[in-house]
């Protein structure tokens, strides 16, 4: 790895904090999405290979003991950006609320303030539905791969994370200061990094994601106007991943250390180099710390508790007890949700069976001391009940020009349940729901659906074994009860897109084709740009010209997806291929890569009679596609369109 030149040559410029100046700073954000603070080198990763992050931090002041408020992305991102725990903000779940407008947040304060304001995410988990763009002039969160990554968001990877930004860093005018996040997501389950990082097992797969996310980090450095000198660069990790610990593969169920202990280091104008800061911190004094280092210590957001930085006259510093919580045990499978307190060394976790461990003689958090030291564990329960309350945001909103599209299709307008089982007993269930899902992939259908009927009845409020339960009785011939099971995962979780989609497509399957399209609908409702259910709808019409209405509102509304323009095209083909054309075109602008889109654009040419035109691109594709079902496409359609020509 090639460190950038301006990133070895600012240690010694930023080794004092620098005076005041009259041009304010550029501020950088950086969100590593799933990286616990282990799979870095600067952290003691010994098997991390980070060496942008690592340098970075030597030029800047590193938290070796950082918090995340939440194991999830979405509530911990609104705390980044407004300095709020979740009960305060209420995002309390990935995709169930969105952040009310009267919420300051970072780019809106430097917005006002004459900042440009961008972001950059990685994942529809960040969607602007859910409100994170509030601020922000600009919100890339264009989805054009839609790669299906953990929970069912749609993705992209790095590199095309790193592009994007490049993009809008090469628009802004010098002169202007501006505020830059960008969100990268790729260490998120399933672990599939790029040739060349990572190597054989689980969490070598993981760490190669983080390696590859710092190799494109330090793409993105090296495109700094004015590198260090002129930018703050702030880089946190959102939240962790248990990789197996404490019974847990990814994260959203437990509050250890593994899934909420992140990286955080701030580098840049204004800051000293080479400062390792040993106590806590909490990833909501960002906002506060980076509006002051920015030059706006009046702000309201700037007046909360910001980050201890060893800097002369800094004045106040985050010495606060520090919240997490998980409502993911509740949200999703209907347990009883977590609260965590961090103070003076301990962490208390709020649980039917409640849990104190001393971090320092304990960083594993192996022995739970709450029996043995029952007025430490009363002590922090109290600071728990201190906390502000369970405030909840408003449900997320489809903007007018989205709802439209949609009402045009005929389309109209919860808490979960809580089965109150302690989520440390609850883990099992999952293991047990793991074991009946491989069999029934393997075909057991009846020793799924026995183990399945049994976790069921031990934990009712679990809406993915419910989910499972419909498809294991729907697979025994069990209709009516299996449709139920779908109907009650759908109940428990009211906003869920996919719970709809899962029972859209049991309803497709048994041939209730109206009932599938009321699913569908729901299900787009809730979540407009999510390619799935618009793709499934479209396969429900009766005809090519409703099939190219329904995905042409999908494409309307912003279903950046490579498939829907495809089927679009494919529908468009016979009656219009102009607008077929047109469709194709659009799939180069999305990926000019894309074999399927050189082949799209040769099959509409030729439907148009230009023949030289759709040659060139059938060979392109077939080239591009080398190996591939549309490479083989593309070369039987150019040998069939030679042997026209020759007779």
């Amino acid at each position: 790895m090639v460190i950038a030149p301006f990133l070895l040559a600012t240690a010694a410029a930023t080794a004092v904090p620098s005076p005041p100046v009259a041009t304010p700073p550029n501020l950088l954000l950086v969100t590593l999405d799933t990286t616990r603070a282990d799979a870095v080198g600067a952290w003691g990763a010994s098997d991390a290979s980070t060496p942008v992050l690592d340098r970075l931090a030597s030029l800047g002041v590193r938290f070796t003991t950082a918090l995340a408020p939440a194991p999830l992305t979405l509530p911990s991102h609104a705390t980044l950006l407004t300095g709020l725990d979740p009960p305060e903000h209420g995002i309390r779940s990935n995709g169930g609320e969105r952040l009310d407008r009267r919420v300051p947040t970072i780019a809106a304060a430097l917005a006002d303030a004459g900042w440009a304001t961008a972001a950059v995410v990685g994942s529809r988990v960040l969607d602007r539905r859910f409100g994170l763009d509030h601020g922000f002039a600009s919100y890339d969160d264009r989805m054009p791969a839609e790669r299906i990554g953990e929970h069912g968001y749609a993705e992209r990877d790095a590199r095309a994370v790193t592009d994007a930004a490049l993009v809008w860093l090469a628009d802004q005018p010098r002169g202007t200061p501006f505020l830059l996040w960008v969100h990268y997501y790729d260490p998120h389950a399933p672990y599939t990094p790029p040739a060349g990082f990572g190597g054989s097992g689980r969490r070598a797969a993981y760490l190669g994601e983080v390696s590859f996310v710092d190799a494109e980090l330090g793409r993105l450095l090296r495109a700094l106007p004015g590198g260090l000198e002129d930018t703050v660069v702030v880089v946190a990790g959102d939240h962790g991943e248990a990789l197996g610990e404490h019974g847990e593969e990814g994260h959203g169920v437990f509050l250890y250390r593994s899934t909420l202990e992140v990286p955080l280091l701030l580098a840049g104008r204004g800051l000293p180099a080479g400062v390792v800061v040993d106590r806590p911190a909490g990833l909501r004094s960002v906002a506060s710390t980076m509006l002051r280092l920015a030059g706006l210590p009046g702000h309201e957001l700037a007046r909360r508790p910001a980050l201890p930085l060893s800097v002369p006259g800094w004045g106040t510093t985050d010495g606060e007890p520090l919240y997490a919580e998980a409502t993911l045990p509740a949200t999703a499978y209907g347990w009883a949700p977590l609260r965590a307190v961090v103070s003076e060394g301990l962490k208390y976790i709020e649980a039917p069976r409640p849990e104190l461990y001393d971090l320092a003689a304990d960083p594993a958090e192996a022995r739970d001391l709450a029996a043995d030291r029952p007025t430490d564990a009363a002590r922090l329960a109290e600071l728990l009940d201190r906390r502000p309350g369970g405030a909840v945001g408003p449900a997320p909103e489809v903007d007018p020009a989205t709802r439209a599209a949609l009402v045009s299709l005929g389309y109209v307008d919860g808490t979960s349940a809580n089965d109150g089982i302690d989520p440390k007993d609850g883990i099992e269930l999952l293991a047990g729901l793991e074991t009946a899902t491989k069999q029934l992939r393997s075909g057991d259908t009846a020793a799924a659906l026995r183990r399945l009927s049994a976790l069921a009845a031990r934990n009712p409020a679990n809406a993915p074994l419910q989910t499972r339960l419909g498809e294991a009785l729907l697979a025994s011939g069990e209709t009516e009860a299996g449709l139920a099971a779908y109907r009650r995962a759908a109940e428990l979780q009211p906003r869920s897109e996919f719970a709809r989609r899962n029972l859209g497509d049991a309803m497709a399957e048994l041939g209730r084709l109206d009932d599938a399209r009321a699913a569908y609908r729901e299900a787009i409702d809730i979540s407009p740009r999510w390619a799935p259910p618009w793709l499934r709808l479209a396969d429900l019409a009766p005809d090519p010209g409703e099939r190219a209405a329904i995905l042409g509102r999908a494409a309307e509304v912003g279903v950046d997806s490579l498939t829907v323009y495809l089927r679009l095209a494919e529908a468009e083909l016979d009656a219009n291929p102009t607008a077929s054309l047109a469709t194709c075109r659009r799939i180069a602008e999305l990926d000019p890569a894309a074999a399927e889109g050189a082949l799209c654009e040769g099959r509409a040419r030729l439907a148009l009679g230009d023949r030289l035109r759709a040659g060139a691109l059938l060979r392109r594709a077939a080239v591009l596609g080398r190996g591939t079902a549309v490479g083989d496409e593309a070369a039987r359609q150019l040998e069939a369109m030679t042997a026209a020509d020759g007779r």
